[in-house]
């Protein structure tokens, strides 16, 4: 249980750090903005609908890669917290690691949400144990 509770805290911290960066990232860079508004409201349904996905797209493929370079930065494998002994373990270290790495990206970028819910729960759980012991 205990090395369940570490993933999920490290993969929450990890998601919440690489939402940060992706919302600076977003502000700063023109890719991931909608600027011209009124040409997009002009433009068709389905030529909207494309460019809307495009760039929501762009943004989980940063958010993945800002993930991965926290990842990479902070020697995390999430696997192997959860003790799981991934099938490219037996590759070279460095290509195992760059896997690992890219996997944690994957899942900050679509794992987002969830390690945020479970980070409240966590936190309430904190403290409702404070509340009891007091």
């Amino acid at each position: 249980m205990d090395d369940l509770l570490m993933f999920l805290g490290i993969m929450s911290a990890l998601s919440a750090s690489a939402e940060t960066m992706t919302t600076q990232m977003r502000r700063r860079f023109n890719l991931f903005k909608l600027e011209h508004k009124k040409e997009i409201e002009e433009l068709e349904e389905a030529l909207h609908t494309k460019k809307l996905g495009k760039m929501h797209a762009n943004i989980h493929l940063l958010c993945g890669l800002n993930g991965a370079l926290l990842a990479a930065l902070g020697n995390i494998h999430p696997l192997s917290m959860l003790r799981l002994e991934p099938l490219w373990s037996n590759l070279q270290p460095w290509l195992a690691s760059s896997i690992d790495f890219a996997v944690a990206g994957v899942l900050v970028a679509y794992g987002g949400p969830w390690f945020h819910e479970v980070l409240g729960i966590l936190r309430e759980y904190k403290k409702s144990l404070r509340g009891a012991t007091t």
